[in-house]
């Protein structure tokens, strides 16, 4: 009985295989295409989720225009434009936005004001916009300023 042991530079190698005998196995296609699909689920969940981060970020912005804005008209006013306001106002009062605005981006924006009165010499303004996300959940965000009858200084130094 004669045993060879091969322990040359082609020990654990294939034999090479005839012509037409080249190519994978069913086990190794098989694993090829379980990795090919979870690189590309994990790549489109990204690029998904990295499209809703960026209309997020554009609504936070839209919003912040918005209340900046409204908030800025009232501060141009004087005090007893303010008051007159606060009256025609009656509560809580929704706010025309530009049209220009509206042909951009539709209705989807709500923006609501209440003027109120804090004590004799000061009010309170609220502004807040309402709108529906990307997901179909409906966000609020809000800005307050206090406004006094002779201005900040004013009221900053008679307080104390």
């Amino acid at each position: 009985m004669h045993i060879s042991i091969n322990t040359g530079r082609l020990a654990g190698r294939r034999r090479s295989r005839g012509k037409g005998e080249g190519g994978f196995t069913l086990v190794e296609v098989m694993v090829a295409i379980m990795l090919i699909g979870l690189v590309l689920t994990a790549a489109f969940s990204t690029v998904t989720q990295a499209l809703q981060t960026m209309e997020t970020s554009r609504d936070y912005a839209r919003i912040a225009q918005i209340l900046q804005s409204e908030m800025e008209d009232l501060r141009t006013m004087s005090w007893s434009e303010l008051e007159a306001l606060q009256t025609s106002d009656a509560g809580t009062k929704e706010l025309d936005l530009t049209s220009e605005f509206n042909e951009a981006f539709g209705l989807r924006y709500r923006a609501l004001r209440l003027i109120e009165d804090r004590y004799s010499d000061q009010k309170q303004a609220t502004i807040w916009v309402k709108w529906e996300d990307a997901r179909g959940n409906t966000k609020t965000e809000k800005t307050v300023s206090w406004f006094t009858q002779n201005g900040l200084h004013d009221y900053y130094y008679r307080s104390f």
